[in-house]
């Protein structure tokens, strides 16, 4: 059975800062950290009713984002994936992580929320684990399709 049901797609990208982004740094020293490791996410999506006036909200917490946990380190990230014998490293890679994911398309609204961390990694933190926002961003059709 083939789900045609409309879908709002959405890319995240997450990094640790370098020297080259200016004022925005902070040192490993200043952080507290040399790396850090996602562990969580958690959505809150709120979609505009026709015919309330308040939007209804759906919260959607998880482990990782869409099966991985991305461990971040100045310049780039080390990708790990969940699998049946726990998480396996694919390799380090240059620049930002990103993941797309998506929600359904049936009214517009706003999605926002926070991305979970564990400094150093999440077997071996160094620290507290923290929280990092992500600001609303709108969940809308373009003015025109292609």
């Amino acid at each position: 059975e083939v789900d045609d049901s409309p879908l709002f797609i959405y890319s995240i990208r997450m990094r640790l800062l370098t020297p080259e982004d200016g004022e925005e740094y902070m040192s490993p020293e200043q952080r507290g950290f040399r790396m850090c490791q996602l562990r969580s996410r958690h959505w809150k999506i709120s979609k505009k009713a026709p015919n309330r006036d308040e939007p209804s909200v759906q919260e959607v917490r998880g482990d990782g984002v869409v099966g991985y946990y991305p461990l971040l380190v100045e310049g780039g990230y080390v990708r790990y994936y969940s699998s049946d014998e726990g998480l396996v490293c694919l390799g380090e890679f240059p620049g930002c992580f990103r993941y797309q994911s998506c929600t359904e398309a049936d009214e517009s609204g706003t999605m926002e929320g926070f991305l979970q961390f564990s400094p150093g990694n999440m077997i071996s933190p160094t620290g507290p684990a923290f929280n990092v926002r992500v600001a609303p961003f709108p969940l809308e059709y373009p003015q025109f399709l292609y």
